[in-house]
């Protein structure tokens, strides 16, 4: 999933977990910095190492995107003071218009489980520590 200008011709990766304090304070600064740069390209890449409510908050996200409301659940969820559950990440999904039913169908996807385990072999390709 893409923010900021899918066209950017400067592109930042960002590895994060939903569950992760350092990734939800780096919000507020990514944000900042997408509407001071037209020409940069933020890439989220899902790396869920909290164990299983953050593998459920990743493939909820990816999920979402199937919907065109990535970006508003991503911030959103990384908004949630405390530890996510499944039912703080489903009422964080319908607070910003998701239709849960069907993000519960898409969450089976085997691309959306292809994605993340590509993510984590990225991440470790690239030397990347949590």
């Amino acid at each position: 999933p893409v923010a900021g200008n899918p066209h950017g011709n400067v592109t930042l990766v960002e590895f994060f977990d939903y569950q992760c304090g350092h990734c939800k304070a780096m919000n507020s600064v990514i944000q900042a910095i997408v509407k001071q740069n037209k020409n940069l390209r933020v890439v989220f890449k899902e790396l869920p190492i909290f164990g299983g409510q953050s593998q459920y908050a990743a493939k909820v996200s990816l999920a979402a995107a199937k919907q065109g409301k990535y970006y508003a659940f991503h911030d959103a969820l990384l908004s949630v003071d405390g530890q996510l559950s499944e039912q703080i990440t489903l009422q964080t999904a319908e607070k910003v218009g998701l239709n849960v039913a069907q993000l519960k169908k898409d969450m089976d996807n085997p691309a959306i489980q292809k994605q993340l385990r590509d993510n984590f072999q990225l991440a470790q390709s690239l030397q990347l520590a949590g």
